[in-house]
């Protein structure tokens, strides 16, 4: 069996044509939602040609190599992963300092491999304090004109002794209700746990470390943003209702949310304000995108992003995920087979002919 050289052997032990190799390490729960039946198939009869230049003095000759599709393998993480492959691509979203050791010295002995995502990078969205920096240092106005604003509620980090949550709160001057949040981001279930403050002496109650974060009252509706390389998907979400000032000044008490957005609360066939369930501008969701990809130095991620109510070009960034659910995203198959590809070919693209 080669790989990654001209011919491998077939499920039916029939040689085929070559396919390029994208070696994961995932969780089986990440495996089982990312890696279906249906994409694996198309992922794997997929063809395509690549034109490869070829320039000889004052001769250019052109010649076709066409290839069929690509394979998904399985990195054995009891093996050395350069033992491996050879791989074109490696996706990976484990969690681990010694994982990211390995492919952190993986990436400095093959270059020629590219790695979905960076360690490091991917660092900087597991934690909740640095996660949304870039988006407050991001002034979209200078590249979008008119289409909207787009910011991050205030927030403040809360690393020990809950009893002095309401007086830090008071002091740094935010509004209630509050969404608390982890401050870490560890693939945990727990990581994810959200809870509403209604009021200023139940805050006490929650356990740091964690992010305090003004609420900003949405109409119920969510924008989840998935960037797949230069790809945008934007699929809406049911969310959290409006918390009116009456409802403030009855309840009180610390409550658990759950998660903000499902795959099975989608909001498209909803009797909802158009108003509300309008998708903010395209050019808008797409230079930010890209500003976040060169700052945050990732190519898979996703965006969630709210519309304060009563406006209609007022946004805010609520939370960025490294390689969220793709298998919710309407048509992921063919956005992320087109993807995967379009890296095969630029990195052919980039050799030096001989």
């Amino acid at each position: 069996m080669r790989l990654n050289g001209e011919i491998y052997d077939g499920e039916d032990g029939v040689e085929e044509e070559q396919k390029h190799v994208v070696g994961y390490a995932l969780t089986l729960k990440k495996k089982n939602s990312f890696l279906k039946p249906k994409f694996e198939r198309l992922a794997r009869s997929v063809n395509y040609c690549m034109a490869l230049s070829l320039v000889n003095l004052c001769q250019m000759l052109s010649s076709i190599r066409c290839n069929k599709g690509i394979l998904f393998v399985a990195i054995d993480l009891n093996r050395p992963l350069s033992d491996q492959g050879p791989f074109d691509i490696i996706l990976h979203k484990l969690l681990g300092k010694e994982w990211c050791e390995i492919i952190q010295d993986y990436r400095q002995t093959h270059p020629e491999v590219t790695v979905l995502d960076p360690p490091d990078a991917i660092q900087h969205l597991r934690n909740r304090q640095s996660m949304l920096q870039d988006v407050v240092d991001l002034n979209l106005s200078d590249f979008c004109g008119n289409c909207g604003k787009v910011g991050v509620p205030r927030q403040m980090v809360i690393k020990k002794d809950p009893l002095s949550i309401p007086d830090e709160v008071t002091k740094a001057g935010l509004k209630l209700p509050l969404v608390a949040k982890p401050l870490v981001v560890d693939g945990s279930s727990k990581s994810h746990e959200l809870f509403l403050a209604y009021d200023q002496f139940s805050l006490s109650e929650l356990e740091p470390p964690l992010v305090l974060q003004e609420f900003v009252n949405h109409g119920g509706v969510l924008f989840k943003i998935y960037v797949v390389g230069d790809a945008i998907k934007v699929v809406r979400r049911f969310s959290l209702p409006n918390v009116s000032k009456s409802k403030l000044a009855k309840v009180a008490g610390v409550f658990p949310l759950t998660r903000v957005s499902s795959a099975a609360a989608s909001d498209d066939d909803a009797d909802l304000d158009p108003g509300v369930t309008e998708l903010p501008p395209q050019p808008l969701l797409e230079r930010l995108a890209k500003e976040l990809h060169h700052r945050l130095g990732l190519r898979l991620f996703n965006i969630d992003m709210i519309r304060e109510h009563g406006t209609r070009d007022i946004f805010y960034v609520i939370d960025i995920n490294y390689f969220p659910g793709y298998g919710k995203m309407p048509d992921y198959e063919n956005i992320f087979t087109d993807f995967l590809l379009s890296l095969v070919q630029s990195k052919y693209r980039k050799r030096p002919a001989n």
